[in-house]
């Protein structure tokens, strides 16, 4: 068909003509909607796990835009127009079940994009990401319909955003899975590499090791590619040591990939996942971790470099350290062999161990405390204490307070919810965040809130340092 010729106009337009006319324009165009992003951004900081539960869309404002792209199930389109006005990206969740069909896979991964929300959101999702794509090897029916897949919805949807995660295999084993790999530099907009590693197994070298078997397949996939770090802790978890700080361990595998001549080209980071972290802490931090090292590009260590924890005996094999102080019930160490009805660990894979004995707490007509003291902090950083705590019935009460100089109360926090299974098998941690007030200050575990007669459980108690004071 013949092309149109140009439509050519008058020189000068007269201005009632040019009112009518902008009149006129207005009234048929459709209002503007807020626009999506064209490209993925950079730098790509990736938040797992929202949802639109209570509380957690107003926890997630206080990320963005330190996190730029939030994954989750939200149908709230208010929230992703408003992402949007940010320059921040929602990627709708999708499944990738194993053995799935390419018919399957492809309208799975469509779907969102198709999902206007009820005429709310015209033109549906601006992303997805593929939850996730598995260890199938070069040359099988799997990978082949993967990999089909991927081209597929990316010639359905050019102009949307394809992220995908992937297992730790295809970054360990990057030559059995090159087929993926290669359908994904050309058909993804960034790949998050799972590297989940736990406190007790951190295994720092992968981060280098990984990055150059990515960037032997393609410079420019290594460019489009970022680590996935593993930030659960509860349930299956990564935070499953006492003696070692959890914030440290997070703080150093960013330090890695900033400093590596290989990782240090990839764009940004991502967390799995938000809903199994201690979201009163975790996330803010990491915030603040992609501020410093993706953000603002630095390469200096945010964190203060000290891996070890702060309490000399966390796990109460003994008493030596603390300071026992009895109302007129009972307080002294149990063994977890005498208790059968509590396991000696809190996590879905046993890796959180307690040992053999921990704190039993039994309470009085007057309170119990258990106290020890911790040294060598620096007054310009929050500090977060932590422990765990069961008891022997549910919806008991059980307190843990931070205490300064002249007795002072730093921060404090309790439950009534120990023995009820809040957060595993029945354990619950209460946590807090205080600022020292000087070089050192008492942590105390306490039954003030427990019912008389009942009985509390305590173990695996953690103190460690977080972030400069007054910093983002």
């Amino acid at each position: 068909m013949a092309s149109k010729p140009p439509l050519t106009l008058p020189t000068r337009i007269p201005h009632r003509a040019r009112m009518a006319g902008a009149i006129l324009l207005a009234t048929l165009m459709p209002l503007q909607q807020p626009q999506a992003a064209e490209k993925s951004p950079r730098p790509f900081v990736c938040m797992y796990g929202h949802s639109d539960n209570a509380g957690v869309t107003d926890a997630f404002r206080k990320l963005v835009p330190r996190i730029n792209v939030i994954e989750g199930t939200s149908r709230n389109a208010a929230f992703i127009k408003e992402l949007r006005k940010k320059r921040c990206i929602y990627a709708a969740h999708v499944n990738s079940p194993p053995g799935a069909s390419l018919e399957e896979l492809v309208n799975r991964w469509t779907a969102p994009f198709k999902d206007d929300l009820g005429g709310k959101l015209p033109g549906g999702y601006d992303a997805i990401a593929i939850d996730e794509l598995r260890a199938d090897v070069n040359g099988s029916k799997q990978s082949a319909i993967v990999c089909e897949a991927l081209k597929k919805t990316r010639e359905a949807y050019p102009e949307k955003q394809i992220y995908a995660a992937a297992t730790w295999q295809l970054g360990r084993n990057s030559r059995d899975h090159t087929e993926q790999l290669r359908a994904v530099d050309r058909y993804v907009d960034v790949l998050m590499l799972e590297v989940y590693l736990r406190e007790s197994r951190p295994s720092y070298g992968y981060i280098a090791d990984w990055a150059g078997q990515v960037q032997a397949i393609s410079s420019n996939l290594l460019s489009k590619t970022v680590y996935g770090l593993g930030i659960a802790q509860r349930g299956y978890l990564f935070d499953d040591s006492t003696s070692l700080s959890y914030l440290a361990h997070l703080d150093h595998q960013f330090h890695v990939i900033r400093r590596d001549r290989r990782s240090r080209h990839m764009p940004g980071v991502m967390f799995w996942a938000y809903y199994r972290s201690q979201t009163e802490v975790l996330p803010e931090y990491l915030a603040r971790l992609s501020q410093h090292y993706f953000h603002n590009q630095k390469t200096t260590r945010y964190g203060d470099g000290k891996a070890n924890q702060l309490v000399g005996n966390p796990q109460l094999e003994t008493v030596s350290g603390w300071k026992i102080t009895s109302g007129d019930g009972d307080i002294s160490l149990f063994e977890y062999a005498d208790v059968p009805s509590i396991e000696a660990d809190h996590d879905s894979n046993g890796w959180a161990k307690h040992g053999a004995r921990g704190l039993k707490m039994k309470r009085g007509d007057r309170p119990s405390r258990a106290s020890t003291l911790l040294s060598g902090l620096d007054p310009l950083r929050v500090h977060v204490a932590s422990a765990w705590v069961h008891s022997d019935a549910a919806k008991n009460g059980a307190g843990l307070r931070v205490i300064g100089r002249k007795g002072r109360v730093l921060a404090e926090q309790a439950t009534k919810r120990a023995g009820t299974g809040s957060q595993w098998d029945k354990w619950t941690r209460l946590l807090v965040t205080f600022v020292p007030d000087g070089p050192s200050v008492k942590l105390e575990l306490h039954d003030t809130p427990a019912r008389p007669g009942t009985t509390l459980y305590w173990d695996f108690v953690e103190a460690e340092s977080a972030w400069p004071v007054d910093a983002r």
